[in-house]
């Protein structure tokens, strides 16, 4: 495991393409658990890991806000959020006879969640995204048949969120 560290810290040289590389595997990574564990965990294991990438530590009190601008990075809340809204864009395309397109107006009759926090499933999330987006499930139906402006409303969405 200390080769792993020594071997991150060096990796504050590389160029920036093979950055942006290692970033997004390791993204991809990280959004794979956004589920399973808390966002502020996940949110702190990534800025932990482009401190190294940068070679910065935590006594060097650089906010987290100015390692992203370094990296060019947005919050992995942001990113999340846009690839979530672009499945939906994919889904809402789909055929109706599609299992994934039927699964977003699945309701399960006489299931009642259990008291205290309510668990959020997926369309829920979805709702809510779209309702920053000042969208209706009607209206993004709609407008997710025009694939280009459906890009164009979600990463305007997620670049207004991150700024």
């Amino acid at each position: 495991m200390s080769s792993l560290k020594c071997c991150v810290v060096k990796l504050a040289g590389i160029p920036s393409y093979q950055l942006k590389q290692l970033q997004s595997a390791v993204t991809s990574v990280i959004i794979g658990q956004f589920n399973r564990l808390p966002h502020t965990y996940l949110e702190a294991a990534h800025h932990k890991f482009q401190r190294r990438l940068l070679g910065i530590t935590r006594r060097d009190k650089v906010r987290n806000e100015d390692i992203r601008k370094k990296t060019g990075s947005r919050k992995l809340e942001d990113i999340i959020k846009e690839r979530r809204l672009r499945w939906l864009g994919h889904v809402l395309r789909m055929d109706n006879s599609r299992t994934a397109r039927q699964a977003t107006h699945w309701e399960l009759r006489g299931y009642k969640r259990k008291p205290g926090q309510s668990r959020k499933n997926w369309v829920d999330v979805i709702k809510r995204d779209l309702r920053q987006m000042d969208l209706t499930w009607e209206e993004a139906e709609e407008l997710a048949n025009d694939k280009a402006e459906w890009r164009r409303r979600v990463a305007q969405c997620s670049h207004l969120d991150a700024g």
